[in-house]
């Protein structure tokens, strides 16, 4: 049987309209970072950045579960770790994906993964104070989706972003995956 989760990164193509869908979905979410804010009955919150936890643990008001990419993270916050099996580099929301493959997804949907600063760095607009996206880390990013999709072992993954210039996965539009 097919196990679905929808990963939600922070691009500025995510909508509140997505996400009601999301939730009528009845599917688990992991959303990244202040993408909770857009759904706060996901099932998981990640983020890998200590720093982003240090400024906003104390103001999440969702339920969900907190997985971080670090001991040092988790022991400090009482939050669960998820440790990557990927080398080198990476982004919250490639580890985000890693993390629901490790949950038992055969397929990921994913939302918000825009990887170009065309419409802006987030939904949300740009961190304050943490650091933003800019286009060396936008260039990483595509290296670190395709690295990810190429250890993905027959785990589907498709990206409904409304808009994206990430192309290492298939697109299709969100209701069209949700019918399937």
């Amino acid at each position: 049987m097919t196990k679905t989760f929808i990963c939600i990164a922070s691009g500025p193509s995510l909508t509140r309209d997505d996400c009601a869908l999301i939730t009528s979905s009845g599917l688990p979410a992991i959303v990244v970072n202040n993408s909770w804010q857009m759904l706060p009955d996901a099932a998981v919150i990640f983020a890998s950045d200590c720093c982003w936890w240090e400024e906003h643990y104390s103001t999440i008001t969702s339920s969900a579960e907190r997985w971080c990419g670090d001991e040092f993270t988790a022991r400090r916050f009482g939050i669960s770790c998820f440790s990557s099996v990927l080398p080198g580099s990476y982004n919250s929301g490639q580890r985000a994906i890693e993390l629901a493959i490790h949950l038992g997804a055969s397929r990921i949907l994913l939302l918000g993964y825009d990887c170009t600063l065309r419409h802006g760095s987030h939904w949300h607009g740009n961190h304050q104070p943490l650091a933003n996206p800019d286009k060396f880390s936008v260039a990483r990013w595509h290296d670190e989706f395709s690295r990810l999709n190429a250890i993905a072992g027959g785990v589907e993954i498709i990206n409904c972003s409304r808009y994206t210039r990430l192309t290492c996965f298939p697109r299709q539009p969100l209701e069209v995956a949700l019918s399937q």
